[in-house]
């Protein structure tokens, strides 16, 4: 099939309010669409079921899930994305809302005071930046939003959800939360983050290499007993539209006996990278003060427990001994739409370091990303 009719089909089911996503991976120039038959609302119960799951980030509500036996399956492969798709440069997306600037700054400060007096290590707070934008609700809008995603980050995981019951999010994450096929295991640790300057080496901080090493530190802790020979590549800097991180690769085989999909989710998510540490002081911090529900943002998507030719050859007849994989992202760089309300959600990770005005200005850059799509 051709991107072009692969992007009808997506057009068709969005005009008929059924649910649907169509991604694409990192690095990768297939693109997949997976569209449900009806308008039902599946929630996964524990996560062993087959499909495309959508989780929050408040890992005590349940997640949504495309059920692969309710579902049809389409590829189509990038063949030339025109350059009108790749999005102007923006240098300030949008003027800076005083107002929300001062909020965050406050909720920086208090997060640092809590890190000093309560045994925090680390807390993620974040903000949502609303937009209003022309025409969004139309369904042209949203394919060319896709399209220009697919275009300017190759490199991350493009996606765009919808389901009538809950809404439509669009998003370009760089994030894996892990991936396990048969018993490869494999993650990131990502975090630290600087706006990205063409021709000009990143130079880290001290600050930012202690909040990707507090991440690190816990996914080696976390995995240690399931992973018994666990691989940890030494820190990079890592492109992400226009800001770049530091990143470490960690993988290895599980032992499958002691650890499931299931088992490996309760492990990661929420990360620290997208949380704190320790997670259950960072994430009632979070509850509250941060003052707005996160939903979907800094949750999780992407294929769970899925036949490896799902998007070849499959058939729903087909035996349930064929192999099958899970191959899951955190829900980063993510925009909620509502009619011609864009909400853009960014945050960042504070330590004890934590400068509370370059934190607010690690949001900015971080917006940018979805910004400079839709202007």
């Amino acid at each position: 099939m051709k991107l072009h009719d692969l992007f009808a089909e997506m057009r068709a089911h969005y005009i008929s309010e059924l649910p649907f996503v169509i991604y694409r991976k990192p690095g990768q120039n297939g693109v997949n669409l997976i569209k449900q038959t009806n308008k039902a609302l599946f929630l996964s119960s524990n996560y062993s079921e087959s499909g495309f799951i959508f989780s929050p980030f408040d890992d005590e509500l349940q997640s949504i899930i495309f059920p692969i036996e309710k579902c049809e399956f389409q590829k189509a492969t990038i063949e030339n994305l025109s350059d009108n798709y790749i999005g102007k440069k923006v240098e300030k997306f949008f003027p800076e809302n005083d107002k929300q600037k001062k909020q965050h700054i406050a909720l920086v400060e208090k997060g640092i005071a809590h890190i000093q007096q309560n045994g925090l290590r680390k807390v993620v707070l974040s903000r949502k930046q609303q937009v209003k934008i022309n025409a969004i609700n139309s369904e042209e809008t949203i394919v060319e939003i896709v399209q220009k995603l697919l275009a300017k980050y190759p490199s991350a995981f493009v996606y765009c959800w919808y389901h009538p019951k809950v809404g439509l999010w669009i998003g370009a994450t760089p994030e894996s939360l892990f991936s396990l096929e048969n018993k490869t295991f494999r993650t990131m640790s990502l975090a630290g983050t600087q706006k990205y300057h063409e021709n000009h080496k990143t130079i880290w901080n001290e600050k930012e290499k202690e909040e990707q090493a507090l991440v690190t530190e816990y996914l080696e802790k976390a995995l240690e007993k399931i992973v018994p020979i666990l691989m940890i590549s030494r820190p990079t800097t890592s492109l992400a539209g226009n800001v770049v991180h530091l990143k470490t690769e960690i993988g290895g085989t599980i032992n499958t006996r002691l650890c499931d999909v299931l088992c490996l989710i309760k492990k990661l998510h929420p990360t620290p990278a997208v949380c704190g540490l320790p997670k259950d002081n960072a994430k009632q911090f979070i509850k509250n003060y941060e003052n707005y529900d996160r939903e979907f943002y800094a949750g999780f998507l992407g294929e769970i427990n899925l036949p490896v030719d799902v998007f070849e050859e499959y058939k729903k007849e087909q035996k349930t001994d064929i192999k099958k994989y899970t191959d899951l992202y955190v829900n980063l760089r993510c925009m909620k739409i509502v009619e011609d309300i864009a909400s853009i959600f960014v945050g960042g990770g504070i330590t004890i370091d934590s400068i509370p005005e370059e934190e607010w200005k690690e949001t900015q850059y971080k917006a940018e990303t979805l910004m400079q799509i839709l202007s």
